[in-house]
Order: C-alpha cells, then structure tokens, then sequence
C-alpha cells in the first residue's frame, strides 16, 4: 500500500509539473509590458527604424493587457521574387518566404506562439469594400503571439532584419492586424490538460491494478 500511495503521489506531482511548464509556456502568467520595457521598444525600434512613425507602436503597447495576440495576415506573393537590397531569396516566392518562416517558427514557438490556421487562398475574394486592390491573395493565417512582449522581442532582434527581407522579396501585397480572442473552438490549453488528465488517469488506473 505505501509502494501504491507513493507512486499515486509521483504520478499527480509528474502531472501537475508538466501542466505548469506548459502554462509558463504558454505565457498564462505573463502580464503586460511595463512603462520601462515600452520605452525600451519603442527606442529600440526607432533605432532600427527611424524613418518609422512609432506613435502607434507606443499605443499599441500602452494598451496591453496582457494577453495573447493573434496576428490575422491575408498575402499576396509574387509570382517572381524580387531582389532586396541587391540580394535574391531563391527561385519563387514560396521559397523566399519559406527562407523568412526557418527562422521566425523557431524563434516564436521557443517563447510560446505558432500558428494557429494557414490555408492557400482557392478562388478570387469572394465579398469585398472599402478597399482596393483586394480581390486576389494567396493565403491566409492567423498568428497567435503569447503576448504582445513577444511581438517586439522578434521585432526589435537584429537577427530578424535578415530573414525579413526575404519575406519583402516573396510578398507582393499584405494585409496584418493584431486580435484577441473572443470566441474560439480550439483551445491550446484545454487540449493539454486534458492529455494530461487522461494520461494521468490511466497511469493511476495501471498503479490501482497492479498487486505487489
């Protein structure tokens, strides 16, 4: 019976700690950004960026509240990359832009966003107004981004200033804006919970069966 109750203890306490690792991940305890790290940004940006107005920058991370971002893109490639700054992103634009995605995926997964959908665009805009040029794109995806700290962690790296003229030379025409969630059928969390609980469950079943 103590050989059970310990390995019944190890087993919630296995549990307990990869669910915490994975919500630390997953950014479920992360807050907004403070005064001092908008400044920072922001500075940083406009030192990377100076011919950028970064008055929306600030609002937009002076109105933070800590939660996650998703990043909703609609895109337009070229059917020939172009050269940037003199330099070629390989033979098509999927290739430019797979160039600018080897580094940004690894780079936002290790702090807690992927992306959530991407599908290739199969016919021409089917509604359309108040906007032009927007009946023909290429894809579309939405981006989740733990926070929006992350956002300008990947903004302001100048390691992403390389990889992102690849994604100048692939895309012809794009269209981003950040949301956050207010209804939505999947859920991250939930799903690794309940992978959790489950697995959990049936190592406990496996421990109450076992006889010694």
């Amino acid at each position: 019976m103590e050989k059970r109750n310990k390995r019944t203890l190890l087993n919630w306490s296995i549990a307990g700690i990869l669910m915490l690792l994975f919500l630390i991940w997953h950014g479920a305890f992360e807050g907004p950004v403070t005064s001092d790290e908008i400044e920072y940004y922001v500075e940083r940006y406009q030192e990377q960026h100076s011919e950028v107005d970064t008055s929306n920058l600030r609002r937009f991370l002076e109105e933070d509240d800590g939660k996650p971002v998703v990043m909703v893109n609609a895109i337009k490639l070229y059917d020939t990359p172009t050269e940037v700054n003199g330099q070629k992103f390989g033979a098509t634009s999927e290739e430019a832009l797979s160039e600018y995605t080897s580094f940004v995926l690894p780079y936002l997964i290790k702090r807690g966003s992927y992306p959530i959908y991407s599908g290739n665009a199969v016919f021409d805009t089917m509604e359309v107004w108040g906007i032009e040029n927007a009946e023909e794109w290429s894809s579309g995806a939405l981006m989740r981004y733990r926070s929006r700290r992350v956002m300008l962690e990947m903004a302001t790296d100048s390691v992403f200033d390389q990889f992102h003229d690849a994604k100048i030379a692939a895309i012809e025409k794009t269209f981003a804006f950040p949301a956050t969630t207010v209804i939505s059928t999947g859920n991250l969390d939930l799903t690794v919970g309940l992978v959790l609980l489950s697995l959990a469950l049936g190592i406990q079943l496996f421990i109450n069966w076992y006889r010694e």
